[in-house]
């Protein structure tokens, strides 16, 4: 007894000092853990869900400021017939998003389906005297036809393959509408006065119409990206051979794209010939229509909602400002392309989109959020000042 007494000290001074101070790590471990801030789930998603309406409460207030334009003091009939224009290019950006932004496909041919859009309208409206917006419509489901056919010819091509098979397609269209004598080449086609339920409307009319189409198509691009169909898009755009593992159709997916993307271009064609009551082949066989409309989408951001409307906006106001120096607003669209390529990939709305990202990321934070959690798509909703998804 004497002996195992006299032995346990020494034993218990022979162990080693990295097992008595490894027995005492899981304390302070446990201090570590017990300071760290417990995640508010609850906080984060009420502060989300504000941040959705507060997204929502901006893009009410867009197209109301659009509403109430016209009754503005010194607000004229010539403005009206402007701010349309600026409209269709903005729906036609709109309509390349849905394939460069979303579907990651590359069209420089949509100035084609622009004209395929303002000739229908202007055919109807012509020969059978059909009111602006059957013609709109008919002019979408036309173009919508053709781009389903595209789809399908253009459906194993990608890249700068895609861009150089769809330019033929443009150069097609033009070809087409110049030459055959039905589509009346460069005399043009003049339309009458557009009517609505068989009420003529001036320039202010059309500008609620117009104001009206990008609404609704708005509303359809926001509600498609997140859907199924959206992220079935989004999925092929960041890897095709990922997201046909997954089970999503290749073809489906890229035909739908194309023909929703031709069908919304179109009727932007339908409202830009219906506004200038015109429509000739000397306007419609230009190829720089497909290269504004493809600069629009990509320097607003073709990956945001309203990033369309910026790039839409400074690619129709840019030869007004510079109406007389032409020349140098084509200059300065290649100089604005380049820039924003370079400096913002994503476009000009994700950069004014940055800091209210960068505020509602602290926000969230404060709140709980883990700083490497996504904001949420519900935060990154588009809004005209913040530009989001």
């Amino acid at each position: 007894m004497n002996r195992e007494t006299n032995l346990r000290p020494a034993i218990v001074a022979e162990l080693p000092t990295s097992m008595s101070a490894g027995a005492q790590s899981p304390p302070s471990n446990l201090a570590a853990l017990s300071s760290t801030p417990v995640p508010d789930r609850g906080a984060v998603a009420s502060l989300k869900r504000r941040f959705a309406n507060q997204n929502a409460a901006l893009v009410v207030t867009f197209f109301a400021l659009l509403f109430i334009a016209p009754l503005l003091p010194g607000f004229k009939g010539w403005m009206a017939a402007q701010i349309s224009l600026v409209i269709v290019y903005i729906i036609a950006a709109q309509g390349v998003s849905i394939l460069s932004g979303y579907t990651g496909l590359v069209s420089v041919g949509h100035g084609g389906f622009l004209a395929i859009g303002a000739y229908t309208a202007a055919l109807l409206m012509k020969h059978l005297g059909i009111n602006l917006i059957v013609c709109i419509v008919a002019g979408a489901v036309a173009s919508g036809f053709v781009g389903l056919l595209m789809g399908l010819i253009f459906l194993r091509l990608a890249g700068p393959f895609m861009a150089i098979g769809t330019l033929g397609f443009a150069f097609f269209v033009g070809t087409i509408v110049n030459n055959v004598p039905y589509f009346e080449g460069r005399t043009g086609i003049s339309l009458p006065a557009n009517q609505v339920l068989g009420i003529k409307i001036g320039d202010i009319g059309f500008y609620y119409v117009s104001v009206i189409f990008l609404a609704l198509v708005t509303l359809f691009i926001f509600s498609l990206v997140r859907s199924s169909v959206g992220r079935a898009f989004k999925a092929l755009r960041d890897s095709e051979k990922a997201a046909q593992s997954s089970g999503v159709n290749r073809l489906f997916y890229r035909t739908l794209a194309f023909t929703i993307s031709a069908a919304i271009t179109g009727a932007a064609g339908a409202l830009n010939g219906l506004v200038a009551h015109y429509v000739s082949a000397e306007v419609y066989s230009d190829i720089w229509y497909s290269v504004d409309i493809l600069v629009a989408a990509v320097v607003g951001g073709s990956a945001m909602l309203m990033g369309p409307i910026l790039g839409g906006a400074f690619v129709a106001l840019l030869p007004y400002f510079f109406e007389t120096l032409a020349d140098f607003s084509f200059i300065l669209k290649g100089v604005a392309l380049i820039a924003v390529l370079m400096f913002a990939p994503a476009g000009l709305g994700d950069v004014l989109a940055r800091p209210f990202r960068a505020i509602r990321r602290r926000q969230l934070i404060a709140a709980g959020m883990r700083p490497l959690d996504p904001v949420a798509p519900s935060s990154r909703a588009a809004t005209t000042s913040e530009g989001q998804h």
